[in-house]
C-alpha cells in the first residue's frame, strides 16, 4: 500500500515539474501564446459553382479588394460550418455562422446574414443548420472595415447544404449580350461590361439588360415616380444586378394605374450604368428606364414600339404633336427650360391629376391618338385662360386639348411643361386664350426666342414707330425716372410697379428696362394693333417674362402685365426696344 501510495505522489510531482517547464508546448492551441504551428491549407477554386473557392482562396480574394471595397460579382465558397452565431429564423430570413476548410476554428470565413437555400428567406420546415454541415456560399464578399472578411449582408446565400440544393445559383454567370434591343446584356454581362468603366464613371450609352425581377427594394410609386429592384437570369440566380431608381415604361414616371412590377417579372431595362465608388455596378439614377414589362412595351406590345413622326413647329398655327415636343424639350439640355412658349396638341392619355381648386393645375399625358404610346408629360398645367382652375369643365382620357408654355427636360430624362409655366389652351375645341392666346378677348400673345409679340383681334395694321429704351437718360441699376417717356408722335409709354413688389428699373449692361412680377406698360394716345418687344437674351435664356404675362387693349390704351402667382419672383421681363404699330 505505501508503495502505491509513493507511486502515485512520484507521479504527481513529476507532472508538476512537466506542466512548469515553459519550454513544453501544450497540447492544444492557446489564443495568443504559440502551440503547434497550423495545418497550412493551400488555396483552391476559381469561385465559380463547378470550382468554388475554398475558404483559404477565398480569403486570400477578400484581402486583394481593399478595406470595405465589394467584390464586384458573386462568388461561390465552400467550406464546413464551425459556428453557428444567429441560426436561421423565419423573423429576417438569414443566418449568420463561420466555416472553414476542416471545421476547426482555424482561418475561418465568416457568413454574415445569408440568404437560404434558392436565394429564399428562411421559412417554417426548412432544415436548420449545424456545426460540421458541409456547405457552400454564393454571393457578394467585402473586407469589412479591413479587418473582416466576410459576406456582404444579404447579398449572398447558402447555396448548397450537405449536397442539397434548390437553385439561385449557377455560377456569377456567364457574360452574355452585345447590350443592344436585338441582343441585350444579361446580369453577368452588364456587370462585366461596368467593370470596365472604372470607379464612379457612367456609360457613354444607352445599354439594354435582360433578366426576371429577383429582390424588390423599392416598388415604383407617384412620389418619385422610379423603382429599384434586382434583376437575374433564370438558372444562375446567383448573379444579380441592381437597376438603380428606374424611371418607368416609355421612358415616364410612374402613374396611378400602371401595373406595378413583383418577383419574378420578366423585364429589360434600359439606360446608362455606373460601377458605383467603384464596387457597385448599377443603373444611373433617373437616367434608366423599364423598357418592357413580361413582353409589354410603352406602346402596349412586345415588340420595338414605332417611333412615332414628329410633327408641327410649335406655334398655334402649326402646333408640335406630342413627339415633336419631347424632341424639343430633348434638345433643350438636362433643365434647360424652353425661351418660348410652345403650343402641343394631342389627346389625353393618362390623367395623373384632374384639375382641382386647391393648387388649380392638373397633371396629365397626351398623344397623338390618346394611346399610351409616344406619350408627351404635361406637368402641373394652368386651366384654361392662363388661369386657376376654378370651375368649369374637367379633363378626361380621350379629351383633345391643345396645351401652351414652357417646357424642359427635367434631370435629363423627363420632357415635360414646367410647373405652373404651361396651361391649357384649349380643350375640345373650346379655347380660352390666356398669356399666349387670348386675354380679355382681343391680344393674341407670341413668344418667337427673344421678341413678344401682342397682337390685337380684328384690327388693320398701319403706321409703326420704335422706340430704344437705351437712349432715354436712365441711370442704370435705378427705378425708371421719369416713369412716362412720350414719344414724337405724342404716344405716352408708362411704367409702373403695378401690384408688385419692385418697380421697374432700367439697366445700362442689358440696355433696357427691367419689368419684375405684376409690373405693368401702358402704352396710350392711339389705337394699337401690334406691339413688338425685344427683349435681352443671356447664355441661351432670353427674359421674355413670364409665361402668364398677358395683354389688354381698350380704346386707345394697351396694356401689358407681366403677371405671376406672387408679387415678386418669377421670370423678369427685360425689354430693350418697343416696335408699335396703330390700328388703322
Amino acid at each position: 500500500m505505501k508503495k502505491v501510495i509513493f507511486s502515485m505522489l512520484a507521479l504527481f510531482c513529476a507532472a508538476f515539474a512537466f506542466t512548469s517547464c515553459e519550454d513544453v508546448p501544450m497540447p492544444y492551441d492557446q489564443p495568443g501564446e504559440g502551440g503547434e504551428d497550423p495545418v497550412v491549407v493551400e488555396p483552391t477554386g476559381d469561385g465559380t459553382a463547378e470550382n468554388p473557392y475554398n475558404v483559404a482562396a477565398a480569403l486570400q480574394y477578400i484581402e486583394s479588394l481593399g478595406a470595405d471595397v465589394e467584390s464586384p460579382v458573386d462568388i461561390y465558397i465552400k467550406g464546413k460550418v464551425v459556428t453557428v452565431t444567429e441560426e436561421y429564423s423565419t423573423n429576417f430570413g438569414n443566418g449568420t455562422f463561420y466555416i472553414s476548410d476542416d471545421g476547426t476554428n482555424k482561418n475561418q470565413f465568416y457568413v454574415y446574414r445569408a440568404m437560404y437555400l434558392g436565394n429564399k428567406k428562411f421559412a417554417n420546415g426548412n432544415t436548420q443548420i449545424q456545426e460540421g454541415d458541409e456547405v457552400i456560399i454564393c454571393g457578394r464578399v467585402v473586407n469589412y472595415k479591413g479587418t473582416t472578411p466576410e459576406t456582404a449582408q444579404n447579398k449572398s446565400f447558402l447555396y448548397s447544404l450537405n449536397g442539397e440544393t434548390a437553385g439561385g445559383g449557377g455560377a456569377s454567370g456567364t457574360p452574355k449580350g452585345t447590350g443592344t434591343l436585338d441582343d441585350p446584356y444579361n446580369p453577368a454581362g452588364v456587370i462585366a461590361y461596368i467593370n470596365t468603366l472604372g470607379s464612379d464613371v457612367e456609360s457613354p450609352n444607352e445599354v439594354y439588360i435582360k433578366g426576371k425581377i429577383g429582390t424588390i427594394t423599392e416598388e415604383y410609386s407617384t412620389n418619385f415616380g422610379n423603382g429599384t429592384f434586382t434583376i437575374v437570369e433564370e438558372g444562375a440566380e446567383g448573379t444579380a444586378f441592381t437597376v438603380y431608381r428606374a424611371l418607368y415604361l416609355g421612358n415616364k414616371k410612374f402613374a396611378n394605374g400602371d401595373t406595378q412590377i413583383k418577383e419574378g417579372d420578366e423585364v429589360i431595362v434600359c439606360g446608362k450604368v455606373i460601377n458605383y465608388r467603384g464596387n457597385t455596378p448599377e443603373t444611373q439614377q433617373n437616367k434608366a428606364y423599364l423598357y418592357s414589362l413580361n413582353g409589354k412595351t410603352a406602346g402596349g406590345g412586345g415588340d420595338t414600339p414605332q417611333p412615332g413622326e414628329a410633327k408641327g413647329s410649335g406655334t398655334l398655327d402649326d402646333p408640335f404633336n406630342p413627339v415633336a415636343a419631347n424632341n424639343y424639350a430633348t434638345s433643350l439640355g438636362s433643365d434647360v427650360k424652353s425661351d418660348k412658349d410652345v403650343y402641343v396638341k394631342g389627346k389625353i392619355s393618362r390623367v395623373v391629376e384632374k384639375y382641382g381648386t386647391q393648387f388649380g393645375n392638373a397633371t396629365f399625358y397626351i398623344s397623338e391618338d390618346g394611346s399610351q404610346s409616344n406619350e408627351f408629360y404635361v406637368f402641373r398645367a394652368l386651366y384654361l385662360n392662363n388661369e386657376k382652375y376654378a370651375s368649369g369643365d374637367n379633363i378626361n382620357v380621350g379629351d383633345e386639348v391643345i396645351v401652351c408654355g414652357k417646357v424642359v427636360n427635367y434631370k435629363g430624362n423627363t420632357p415635360e411643361t414646367v410647373q405652373n409655366e404651361a396651361y391649357l389652351y384649349s380643350l375640345n375645341s373650346a379655347g380660352g386664350g390666356g398669356g399666349g392666346g387670348e386675354t380679355t378677348g382681343n391680344v393674341t400673345k407670341t413668344v418667337d426666342g427673344s421678341n413678344v409679340i401682342l397682337v390685337v383681334a380684328n384690327t388693320t395694321e398701319g403706321d409703326k414707330i420704335t422706340v430704344d429704351l437705351s437712349a432715354q437718360g436712365w441711370e442704370s441699376g435705378k427705378a425708371v425716372d421719369p416713369a412716362t417717356i412720350t414719344l414724337s408722335d405724342g404716344t405716352k409709354i408708362t411704367f409702373a410697379k403695378g401690384e408688385g413688389s419692385n418697380t421697374p428699373a432700367f439697366y445700362e449692361a442689358t440696355k433696357g428696362v427691367r419689368v419684375y412680377a405684376k409690373n405693368t406698360i401702358t402704352i396710350s394716345g392711339k389705337a394699337v394693333a401690334k406691339v413688338v418687344m425685344t427683349c435681352d437674351s443671356y447664355n441661351g435664356t432670353a427674359y421674355t417674362g413670364n409665361s402668364t404675362l398677358y395683354a389688354s387693349a381698350s380704346g386707345t390704351t394697351f396694356t401689358i402685365c407681366n403677371e405671376h402667382s406672387e408679387a415678386k419672383g418669377g421670370d423678369q421681363l427685360r425689354v430693350q426696344t418697343i416696335e408699335i404699330t396703330y390700328a388703322k
